[in-house]
């Protein structure tokens, strides 16, 4: 009889042995779900407050996107979907595009500078063709040019 209780003692304390073994492991796993857990609520406060301190601009725009947005990052999603050699190479192109469209962007705007060079030299050149009026005789003077 006596084997009898030690057999069940040391099947109890096997088996007791095993929960705490079980419970420890638990213990851990939740201990590092939590902290995991904490972590991506703390960054989430973090980016919160990053945004918030932008300015009202800058979360409105994170919060409201338009039409580019939305087919940029559909054609993200597209592109990351291709084999890399296909990526790369439609990366590349897309890239060939939006640098053309800022080279003629860039050309327009040299060409509006250029027209409003033009026209501030025109005035000038009206407003020297006009007579200079001494303000102390009020003597007036024209210049003609010399050729």
């Amino acid at each position: 009889m006596s084997l009898i209780r030690h057999g069940m003692k040391t099947k109890s304390a096997s088996n007791r042995e095993e929960l705490l073994a079980s419970i420890k492991r638990d213990r851990t796993i939740l201990s590092a779900y939590f902290q995991e857990l904490a972590t991506r609520n703390s960054q989430a406060v973090l980016q919160k407050e990053k945004l918030t301190n932008i300015g009202t601009t800058k979360v409105a725009a994170v919060r409201h996107r338009d039409s580019y947005d939305l087919f940029f990052e559909s054609a993200c999603i597209s592109i990351k979907s291709l084999p890399p050699k296909l990526g790369a190479e439609a990366k590349s192109r897309i890239s060939q595009i939006i640098t053309e469209f800022e080279i003629r962007a860039i050309s327009e705007q040299e060409a509006q500078q250029e027209k409003e060079k033009e026209k501030q030299i025109a005035k000038t050149v009206r407003v020297s063709n006009e007579p200079l009026v001494d303000p102390s005789s009020g003597i007036v003077y024209e210049f003609q040019a010399y050729s």
